[in-house]
Formats: C-alpha cells, structure tokens, sequence
C-alpha cells in the first residue's frame, strides 16, 4: 500500500507565505526609497516638506498609558455615555456602530462642554480688548511644551497679557482652551483613550494643511472606511466642509497615523479649490519623502515587533507587518488610484463658513464662505 501524504496545513502555508512577501517587500521598499541625509536635510527647508518630517510621528504622544489615564481621570464619563445611551437608542443607521455613535458624543461634548476657543486672551482685569504686541518663544524643555507665547497689551488697565500656545495634549486637557491646533491636540488624545486601545492606535490619524488647519480621522469598522472629524466645529464625515462650505482654497493636505503617512489632497479638495501644487513645493518630493517615511516607519515597526517577540523566528513579527501595515496602506492607496474624485458631502443644513473664530479672523482667512 502506498504511503498516504500527511494533510496540508494550509494556514501554515498562508502564513509562509505573508512572511515571505512582508519579508520581501521591506527590503525592497528600504532600497527602493531611501533618501541621503544630506539630501533629506536640504529638503526639510521646503514648504510642505518641512512640515511632513516634523510631524512624522505626532502620533505617538498619543500612546503614552499615562496619558491615556489622564484622560480617563479629567473628562466627565457619565455624561458621555448616558448621552450615547440616548444617541443608541435614537440612532436609524445601520452604518453607525457603537464607536461611531460614541466618537460623535465625544465630538459634541469636547465642543459643548470641555474645550473654549481664544481668539484673543482676557486680561485679568476681566476685559477682552487687547492689542497684539507681537510673540516670543517658549523656552526650551518646559513640560508644557509651549513653542510661541503670544504678547498683548490690555487697552483698558494697560497690563500686559501672555497666551502661552501648549502642545503638551496631557497640558490641554487642564488649560481646556486654544485654537485649531490645540483643540485637535487634546481630543486626538481623548480620543486614543476611549476608541485606540488594545492596539488600535493606528486607525486615528492626524490631518494637516499647509493653509494653516488640521482636523483628524478615525477609522470607522462599521462603514468600513476613514471618516473626517472637526473637533473645532464638531463636524463629522464632512469632508468637503472646506472647500464647499468655507470657501477655502487649499494645496496640499497629508493624513498621518502611527504606521504611515498618506496624501489626502484629492479627498478634501475639489478641483476649483485646488491651489495648484507646484506654486507650493514640488509634488514629486513630496511624494519621494512620504515613500521613504513610510518605509523607516515599516522597517521600524519591524524590529519593534522582533524585539518584543523575543525570539529568532521572525515569521510571526512579519505578518504583524502585513497586517497591520501593508494591506491597510495597499487598500487605501488602492482606493485613491480607483477613485480620484472627492467625496462629496453628506449634508446642506450646516451654517455657511467657519464657526470657530472671529467674523473678522475667518474672513482673513478665506473661510468664511
């Protein structure tokens, strides 16, 4: 009788087979996109470019367990979920799952009830006509983390009055006041600590435009696609509030996340709003810098992982990588080749321009529709 072959395993064979690609594919990514340090310093320089490698790995401030306990210890929990309660029992749409109902309570309650907008600091003595007199840097290693400290002067007592700007989110979350970058800043991290856990960290993700706004993404599992959030406005899955509502013109606009870093011009921008690129910086280097961001950020989560496993086999590090890095970063890119037209927004009945701000801040700004 002839020896009967033993059944394939083939989840084993899968999995050699993902570790062999992920294997391959950051040794080729390595190479195929690595940029000179000399050349990488020049670049920094440019518009756009300076500003991509200086936020790299913004993300990651978000991670920090203590952090994410402060959070926890500072933001009023029963209010958020007995108000989710009501949004659950309420909700019509099949496409909102729990998360996405709780983001948008978040949204609401980080508006409403927990963060202040300054167009201008008040003086102590309680009046709020003040004159600009200029800035100056904060110094180097203070925990808040402050970069410019703002300088007025008080029209009516003639004192003079300092607007620290804190980018420490942990700081934030107890001054509860800022403008766009502050308030992005602190419910990024609100919002690491009520939907990134256990590992999810790299489904929220940082969105920054070089005509001086940010806002931020997260991952929904319902819709089973990036959805816009607007803290400032508590806006979401408004993607062309920009362009169609404000009025605003923009260039470029990049999405980054723990694991990479990704150009959103073509889902925020329609073609009447778009600033042509090439005025700003060149395309082509930005695209090249990206790439190569996004390779030391694979190579990086690579070693992390093998560190962590502890073992000499990296098979199990490598699918880690296809998983958690590849075929997100592949479905995504893959959808904005297959569809280059922006989204187009989801509903009429939002106010006409900008509402955080000052009539006269938004409207030198072009955003006030």
């Amino acid at each position: 009788m002839p020896p009967i072959d033993p059944p394939i395993d083939y989840k084993k064979l899968a999995d050699k087979l993902i570790a062999a690609y992920a294997e391959k594919k950051i040794e080729y990514d390595s190479k195929k996109s690595f940029i000179p340090q000399q050349e990488l310093r020049h670049d920094s320089q440019l518009p756009v470019i300076g500003s991509i490698l200086s936020l790299a790995n913004c993300t990651d401030r978000y991670r920090d367990p203590i952090a994410l306990d402060a959070v926890l210890d500072t933001i009023d929990l029963e209010k958020v979920y007995g108000n989710l309660e009501k949004r659950e029992q309420e909700n019509t749409d099949p496409e909102l799952d729990y998360d996405d109902l709780l983001v948008r309570e978040l949204l609401h309650y980080f508006k409403n009830n927990f963060f202040t907008w300054v167009n201008k600091p008040t003086c102590p003595c309680g009046s709020e006509d003040v004159d600009s007199k200029g800035a100056r840097r904060g110094a180097p290693g203070n925990p808040d983390q402050v970069s410019v400290i703002e300088v007025y002067q008080c029209k009516s007592c003639g004192q003079r009055v300092e607007f620290p700007r804190i980018n420490n989110p942990v700081s934030l979350l107890k001054s509860r006041k800022g403008r766009c970058g502050e308030w992005v800043n602190c419910f990024m991290l609100i919002l690491h600590a009520l939907i990134g856990g256990g590992g999810d960290s790299d489904r929220i993700r940082y969105v920054w435009n070089q005509e001086d706004h940010v806002w931020c993404e997260y991952y929904s599992f319902g819709a089973k696609r990036w959805i816009h959030l607007d803290p400032c406005e508590a806006v979401a899955d408004e993607p062309l509030l920009y362009c169609n509502n404000w009025g605003k013109k923009m260039s470029f606009v990049i999405g980054f996340n723990r694991h990479y870093m990704i150009d959103l011009s073509d889902k925020y921008i329609t073609p009447e709003k778009q600033i042509d690129k090439a005025t700003i910086t060149s395309e082509k280097k930005v695209k090249v810098v990206i790439r190569y961001l996004n390779s030391r950020k694979q190579s990086d989560y690579y070693r992390q992982v093998l560190l962590q496993l502890l073992q000499s086999i990296p098979e199990d590090a490598l699918i880690k990588v296809y998983q958690r890095i590849i075929v997100p970063h592949n479905a995504e890119t893959l959808k904005k080749t297959t569809n280059t037209s922006p989204e187009t927004t989801s509903s009429s009945d939002l106010p006409v321009g900008r509402q955080s701000g000052s009539a006269e801040w938004t409207k030198s700004r072009g955003e006030s529709g």
